[in-house]
């Protein structure tokens, strides 16, 4: 038996939030383990107003969310009107080994904060695709995650009207920008992280590469002071009205959660 939540659940009746849909996340390896230990548990119990409610230790909580088993984890996310989940093993026909559009017809029907999608499915699974261009028509966000960290983001471009461009795969020292820390905000450490990333230009960028003072104050070799931070953000978003869509590039994983990070982009709007 689970132990006893350390927060308090509001009652019954109270209204749901919408949920958020992560479809196509790889079933196995470390992003597995990344998902199902951070983001699952970050977007089950700051996604849904029960559990929102009442308590909002956020120590507490996911000390609670991390000590059940996925059946009872599962059980909580069905009771509270959280997450949807669906792997790569459950969208793909385990016979034909193409989607199985079936459970694209059935996760149709459902309305959605956000959809959270991996690269390689958004880009190259026109079925996929399709289902998430539609949900972003009808009023859901949308966040492409760089799981295999596909460069060619035409595709994207064209079916969100952004112009974002991959401008390299590196390793460099972050900050938010101010759109960031409007955004982002108290999500993402006010210092700066050592991250490596796919860095996207175009628009929309939510950090900015941070230089350190202390390495251009030698006036011989930096007359001029610090260059100008290189181009690119990890994480990049485009705001409409009532949605948004956004690429988030983080390969490694962070002192902060990426699921805090994400949420921040399932709720932003202009």
């Amino acid at each position: 038996m689970p132990p006893k939540p350390p927060f308090k659940l509001l009652p019954p009746d109270t209204p749901p939030c919408k949920p958020i849909l992560m479809i196509g996340l790889p079933s196995s390896g470390e992003w597995m383990e990344s998902m199902s230990h951070i983001l699952i548990h970050d977007l089950l119990y700051a996604s849904t107003s029960t559990f929102m409610g009442g308590g909002n230790d956020y120590d507490d909580k996911l000390k609670y969310l991390l000590s059940v088993d996925g059946e009872h984890l599962l059980s909580l996310t069905k009771k509270h009107n959280g997450s949807v989940i669906l792997s790569e093993e459950q969208i793909y026909d385990s016979k034909t080994m193409e989607v199985d559009m079936s459970k694209i017809h059935q996760l149709e029907k459902g309305d959605y904060q956000a959809v959270i999608v991996d690269d390689t499915c958004a880009i190259r699974e026109p079925d996929v695709t399709a289902f998430v261009v539609k949900q972003y028509a009808k009023g859901s966000s949308v966040i492409i995650m760089a799981v295999e960290g596909i460069f060619d983001l035409s595709t994207l471009n064209k079916n969100f009207n952004v112009n974002w461009k991959f401008n390299g795969y590196t390793a460099r020292s972050v900050e938010l920008n101010d759109l960031g820390k409007q955004i982002i905000r108290d999500a993402f450490p006010p210092a700066h992280q050592y991250v490596k990333a796919n860095f996207i230009v175009g628009g929309g960028e939510l950090f900015t590469e941070y230089m350190c003072p202390e390495d251009y104050e030698d006036e011989e070799d930096y007359p001029d002071g610090a260059p100008p931070p290189t181009p690119g953000s990890p994480v990049v978003t485009s705001l409409g009205d009532s949605k948004s869509i956004s690429y988030f590039g983080f390969v490694n994983s962070l002192d902060v959660s990426f699921g805090a990070i994400m949420l921040k982009l399932c709720s932003t709007t202009t």
